[in-house]
C-alpha cells in the first residue's frame, strides 16, 4: 500500500467516525425518550392538579350542604315559632344554597371525568414509555455489535490488504537469515582450516629402514 493510500484511508477513516459520532442513533434515541419521559411528567402532573381541583369543588360541595341544612333547620324553628315570613326567608335560602351545591356536584363530575381520562392518558404514556425504553436498550445494543462487527472486519479488511506486503517482508528476512547463517558456517570452516594447517607426516618404514642399516654399519665408518 503506497503512502498516499494509506493517508488517505487515515483521513477516511477519521472522517467516518466524525460523520458516527453525529449520526449515533444511541443519541437520538435517547433524546426520543427523553421527550416522552416529559410528555408522561406532563400528564401526571395534570392528573395532580385536576385531583386537586376536584377535591376542592367537593369540599366547597360538602360545605354548601351544611349550609342548607342550616337554613332548612332555621326554617322549621321559625314556622315553629309562627314567623312565617322568616321561615320563608330560610326556605329561600336553603333552596338557593341546595341549587348551588347541585350545581358544584355536577362540576365534580366533569372534573372527576376529566381526571380519569387523564389518568388514562398517562398510563397508556407510561406503558409506551416503558415500551420505548425497552427498543432504547435493544436497538443501543445491537448498535454497539455492529459497530464492534465493523471495526474487527475493517481492521480483517486491512490485514488482508497488507498481507503481500508482509509476506515479501518475511521471505526478505528468511533470505537474509540463511545468507547470515551461510557466511556464519564459512567462516567457521575457514577459522578452522587455519588453526590446524598442513599436518607432518612420519614416514615411519623410511625411519626403520635407516635404524636397521645404522645398527649394521661399521664402528669405523660410524666414527668417520
Amino acid at each position: 500500500m503506497s503512502l498516499w493510500s494509506r493517508l488517505m484511508s487515515v483521513f477516511g477513516a477519521k472522517a467516518q467516525a466524525a460523520l458516527d459520532r453525529v449520526e449515533d442513533p444511541r443519541e437520538t434515541l435517547e433524546a426520543a425518550y427523553q421527550k416522552q419521559l416529559a410528555a408522561l411528567a406532563d400528564a401526571r402532573r395534570g392528573v395532580a392538579e385536576v385531583l386537586t381541583s376536584e377535591k376542592r369543588l367537593e369540599l366547597e360541595a360538602e360545605s354548601l350542604r351544611g349550609k342548607a341544612e342550616r337554613q332548612a333547620q332555621s326554617a322549621a324553628a321559625a314556622a315553629g315559632a309562627g314567623d312565617d315570613a322568616a321561615a320563608r326567608t330560610a326556605l329561600e335560602r336553603e333552596a338557593f344554597v341546595s341549587a348551588q351545591r347541585e350545581r358544584l356536584l355536577g362540576e365534580v363530575a366533569d372534573v372527576r371525568a376529566q381526571r380519569l381520562g387523564l389518568e388514562a392518558l398517562a398510563g397508556r404514556i407510561g406503558q409506551r414509555v416503558e415500551q420505548f425504553r425497552t427498543e432504547k436498550i435493544a436497538l443501543g445494543a445491537r448498535y454497539v455489535a455492529a459497530k464492534a462487527t465493523s471495526r474487527a472486519g475493517e481492521t480483517v479488511t486491512g490485514l488482508s490488504s497488507d498481507m503481500e506486503d508482509v509476506a515479501n517482508m518475511v521471505e526478505r528476512a528468511r533470505d537474509k537469515a540463511m545468507e547470515a547463517q551461510a557466511r556464519a558456517a564459512a567462516l567457521m570452516q575457514l577459522a578452522g582450516n587455519a588453526g590446524t594447517g598442513a599436518a607432518f607426516v612420519v614416514d615411519e618404514p623410511a625411519i626403520q629402514a635407516r635404524l636397521t642399516a645404522l645398527k649394521h654399519a661399521s664402528p669405523a665408518r660410524l666414527t668417520e
